[in-house]
């Protein structure tokens, strides 16, 4: 997840701008919910050209990331 953001979109605060998100929230969900990132699946897969269900296996990858951190 966090390379399809660098490839994409460059850096966290340029993905928050496409989506018209407050500040650090991309951080945010990247570092502690990645599951948001779903409601926004239709718009990552249009600007990415990524197929959907990459998009959706490198979240959930992320989430369960996130899971085993939380875990230490």
């Amino acid at each position: 997840m966090g390379a399809f953001i660098k490839v994409h979109f460059g850096t966290h605060a340029r993905l928050n701008d496409a989506l018209g998100l407050g500040k650090n929230t991309v951080n945010r969900w990247y570092n502690s919910n990645p599951r948001q990132f779903f409601m926004y699946l239709p718009e990552l897969q249009k600007w990415s050209g990524e197929p959907t269900d990459q998009i959706i296996n490198m979240i959930k990858v992320r989430m369960e990331d996130v899971k085993s951190i939380r875990e230490l």
